[in-house]
């Protein structure tokens, strides 16, 4: 096997192992964290009354014309300054170019809502654009994402242990710990494409998960059904192979 598979010897299988305490250790962190700070801020934000004109607090949500300067589009940057009546100006960041900022120039002008002193998106000409101050993605895409890292994390963990115990370094993988090894990889991608899912179509808190667990329960199903038919064999010896 290539050096760099989980299951080739013991320095691997304590690396990759480590690496999977640490995706369990991050879902639960996004899971019991970061997802619920995301959904207080966005209820927050949408029950927000909007600003009387003497109003100073910063829990209120104010629309304030804005004039747009040095506008950056590419692969790794999309920013333009914003520049108000007294003549504050600020850096505001986006996700991406469209579907405003890359119809913006210089002089332009955008109506900003304002929330908790940030630039929360722009509108101008009938269309609206989110900045960094939204959330990048909806709180179900985390979610998704949050339960394959955790699942796949969790399996990894379970064959690296399981591989460690068997002795890495004086046999050979059984067929099912080969199988566990796939498995974790699957559930991590179907993390990955629910949560993308999630976020184009910017589905509901519960959208992302459901998705995850459509992805992942097939392949569960064939492991289960792989593993039952594999026969239960003893540890083949390792046998190092010569460089070629």
């Amino acid at each position: 096997m290539d050096g760099r598979h989980p299951l080739t010897n013991s320095a691997t299988a304590i690396l990759y192992l480590l690496a999977g305490v640490a995706g369990v250790a991050a879902s639960v962190w996004m899971a019991c964290f970061w997802v619920p700070d995301e959904i207080a801020d966005e209820r927050a934000y949408r029950s927000a009354p909007a600003c009387a004109q003497t109003s100073r607090t910063d829990d209120c949500v104010r629309e304030r014309e804005f004039t747009v300067s040095d506008v950056r589009l590419g692969k790794k940057q999309h920013e333009a300054t914003l520049t108000d009546s007294a003549g504050a100006a600020r850096r505001v960041g986006f996700a991406g170019d469209g579907p405003l900022l890359s119809r913006l120039h210089d002089g332009d002008r955008v109506t900003g809502t304002v929330w908790r002193g940030a630039v929360q998106e722009i509108a101008a000409e009938g269309t609206k654009q989110e900045t960094w101050a939204r959330s990048a993605n909806p709180p179900g895409a985390d979610l998704a994402a949050a339960i394959g890292v955790g699942s796949a994390g969790l399996v990894l963990t379970a064959v690296c242990g399981w591989r460690l115990r068997q002795g890495a370094d004086r046999h050979e993988p059984t067929r099912r710990m080969r199988y566990l090894v796939r498995l974790a990889l699957g559930l991590g991608l179907a993390g990955i494409a629910a949560a993308v899912l999630a976020t184009s179509f910017d589905l509901g808190l519960w959208a992302g998960p459901a998705l995850w667990a459509l992805f992942a329960a097939p392949m569960a199903a064939l492991t289960v059904r792989a593993w039952r038919r594999a026969p239960f064999l003893v540890p083949e010896p390792w046998i190092p192979k010569p460089l070629p």
